[in-house]
């Protein structure tokens, strides 16, 4: 199904991308002394003191921790009352039995328009499993869209990175068929970036004029280039992405000044 955001071809637009929020099904639980619904919403404040003007959010997966209906409706009430429109595909964490898909065919890709800009959504994750994966049904849908967007600037956004973040621990769990994904865009010239979460980490990889972005989680951060699990200093924050009517972008990443810090590798499951 397609989305249309706004029509107007002659403007820039204001894109934010969260990503991996792991919300409890309650906002006080915590785990190892975090309250992952806290820290989300002072990301989002942030958001909303830098940003006067944002006409899309994207969220790149793993909104749940504890992936149940309350979790998930708690999620969609607060973004609602943001009155920004809000897109978000699943993550590792993620139960799709019980996620807040936008297609009731969950086979079906996501796409929304912004002026001469298309988002086009994919589901990378898996059941019952870590890394991630696109089905060969969502990369013929990709590759019939990106045959039709040919006047158009086209960012990709999912869950798992298809880029080597050089941590051993983490890029066992990356995008398994990431090469299916590069052989269906490498036709495309319009395609300007891909975004992706789960590595909770800033980075940006370019790839045939192409930006592949990771992101900062809400919540906790994971260490840059380490062998095992390790968490990092870092804050929790956001990507801010404007896309340009001329088809550029410009991108940032802004984080809290202040956070509270996570000391154990038990949090998320990885070990």
């Amino acid at each position: 199904m397609t989305y249309q955001v706004s029509t107007s071809s002659q403007q820039d637009f204001v894109m934010i991308q969260i990503t991996d929020t792991h919300l409890l099904e309650y906002p006080h639980l915590e785990f190892v002394g975090m309250q992952p619904e806290q820290s989300f919403h002072a990301v989002i404040d942030l958001m909303r003191q830098q940003h006067p003007q944002i006409d899309l959010i994207v969220h790149t997966g793993d909104l749940a921790q504890t992936p149940t209906p309350v979790t998930y409706n708690r999620y969609i009430q607060h973004m609602q009352s943001l009155e920004i429109p809000f897109f978000h595909t699943p993550g590792n964490h993620d139960d799709v039995a019980h996620f807040p898909f936008h297609e009731v065919d969950q086979t079906q890709l996501t796409v929304i328009e912004l002026g001469k800009w298309v988002i086009i959504l994919l589901n990378s994750a898996q059941p019952q499993r870590i890394d991630g994966r696109i089905t060969e049904s969502q990369l013929k849908q990709l590759h019939t869209l990106l045959s039709k967007l040919h006047d158009r600037y086209v960012i990709l956004a999912c869950h798992h990175h298809p880029f080597a973040m050089q941590s051993a621990w983490i890029d066992q769990h990356k995008l398994k068929n990431a090469s299916d994904l590069l052989e269906t865009v490498k036709p495309f010239s319009n395609i300007k970036a891909i975004v992706c979460g789960h590595v909770h980490q800033d980075a940006i990889h370019q790839w045939q004029g192409i930006e592949f972005l990771s992101t900062p989680s809400t919540c906790i951060q994971f260490k840059p280039k380490s062998e095992k699990f390790a968490l990092d200093e870092e804050h929790p924050g956001y990507r801010y992405i404007c896309l340009k009517a001329n088809g550029e972008l410009e991108t940032q990443v802004y984080r809290l000044k202040t956070s509270e810090r996570m000391s154990s590798s038990e949090v998320l499951g990885y070990d």
